[in-house]
């Protein structure tokens, strides 16, 4: 038992040298590695032999940077159209300045990228020769990571979705309270860029240029292990956020067209049976509850 012990300290104390972002010499010194092994830099051969051709520090360094080089490598492989836009040594200084100024407290890879987005905002140049520029690579990322947590997390595949026959059971005067529950994997993404159409270029092996601008509304799910996306319109849009943030559909349809000034009321009621047939072929929604249900 004493000798599990040790070797479980010792493991914790080169896990936290190894991968403090400030180096080997502040990694020894901080107060996790002293929790493990009391030590300083000047007696670290205590632990780490030096080998015939590096000290111990520099031993130590290489399983540091083979640690970081590994997140890197992750980072690109969930982000592959924003490594491409930016060039991969762009990325890579991007992408280790990030996981050393917000360094994941998850062990699972899978949560690794999930701050890179809001990374980049925070980081945003206040001046760039291409304007616009850093509003793409924002949305570009923020669907990248929107992919990666729908290919990890709980999909719709072990429910049973909503379907057209069940919105036709609903009494009529009771039909603008029902509330729509989404499935867990059904995000909506408001872009500057239609930085869809260059992902898919991208995963494609093609050599996209950079878009113009335009306005691209998206409906982000997963169905049967594959992540989809589609455009929608402004007005859809709106519905959908309305119903998303958990009102009922009266109410949905009153925000929407109160921030639709200029939709006429016959728009938005012609549309909305096409549109319910759509969420429920598409699987957008697990049921309706109705009041008090």
């Amino acid at each position: 038992m004493p000798e599990q012990r040790s070797m479980r300290r010792l493991q914790g104390w080169v896990q936290e040298v190894i991968t403090n972002p400030d180096g080997i010499a502040v990694g020894v010194e901080s107060p996790a590695a002293k929790q493990q092994i009391d030590i300083d830099v000047s007696s670290i051969e205590q632990v780490v032999e030096p080998s015939s051709r590096m000290d111990s520090t520099e031993r130590l360094a290489v399983y540091g940077n083979a640690y970081f080089s590994r997140l890197v490598k992750c980072l690109g492989e969930e982000f592959p159209a924003t490594r491409y836009a930016i060039g991969e040594e762009n990325f890579k200084s991007f992408a280790f300045a990030y996981v050393n100024d917000s360094p994941s407290s998850s062990y699972s890879l899978g949560f690794l990228g999930e701050q890179f987005a809001q990374y980049l905002i925070d980081t945003r140049p206040a001046d760039v020769s291409k304007p616009g520029w850093p509003d793409f690579l924002i949305d570009l990322a923020t669907l990248e990571r929107t992919y990666a947590e729908f290919f990890d997390g709980l999909g719709p595949e072990h429910l049973d979705t909503l379907k057209l026959q069940d919105l036709q059971t609903v009494p009529p005067d009771l039909v603008n309270e029902v509330r729509f529950v989404p499935v867990p994997s059904l995000r909506l993404l408001e872009a500057s860029f239609p930085v869809h159409e260059y992902v898919t270029a991208v995963r494609r092996d093609q050599s996209p240029e950079i878009p113009l601008p335009a306005e691209t509304l998206l409906v982000i799910t997963r169905r049967e292990y594959v992540v989809r996306r589609g455009p929608v319109s402004r007005t859809e849009f709106q519905l959908l956020r309305a119903i998303l943030d958990g009102n009922s559909l009266g109410a949905a349809i009153k925000i929407s067209a109160e921030a639709m000034p200029d939709m006429a009321d016959e728009e938005l009621a012609s549309n909305l049976s096409k549109w319910f047939q759509h969420w429920a072929s598409a699987g957008w929604f697990i049921r309706v509850e109705l009041p008090d249900s």
